[in-house]
């Protein structure tokens, strides 16, 4: 029993970890695309080309690149957009930690429904015995 708990306790630490990973990747790509954009001081600007980019960054963060691309990339963004991003990024990692503690407390019910119900047919199985003809 000892086993489980900590074999669920272990799978439990990696399932959190593994939600939290591409969320923290892609708030430090978020901050770097928003530091190389508002550093930009020229006047005439050339969009880089879209390869460069996807090559620098790993697979899991190439889902930020769109929504930066879709943005004007001709204008630096402005302290409220950086802002706005700031907010909707903290907006959905609330909703990601609130999803996951739902899930966890799913997890819980599911667990202790089992067990009740583990605990129900041992009675059951008891009550049986007790009254069948031997």
């Amino acid at each position: 029993m000892k086993s489980k708990k900590l074999f669920a306790v272990v799978l439990g630490s990696l399932v959190v970890l593994a939600v939290s990973l591409p969320v923290m990747a892609q708030s430090t790509t978020q901050d770097s695309l928003a530091t190389s954009q508002t550093t930009t001081t020229t006047t005439t600007t050339t969009p880089a080309p879209a390869a460069a980019p996807d090559t620098a960054l790993p697979a899991a963060q190439d889902t930020v690149l769109p929504a930066a691309v879709a943005q004007d990339t001709d204008a630096p963004m402005t302290k409220g957009e950086m802002k706005d991003q700031r907010r909707e990024q903290k907006q959905e990692e609330k909703s990601a930690n609130a999803n996951a503690k739902a899930q966890k407390y799913e997890a819980k019910e599911a667990k202790d429904d089992a067990k009740a119900l583990k605990q129900q047919n041992k009675s059951t199985d008891a009550a049986e015995k007790a009254n069948s003809p031997q």
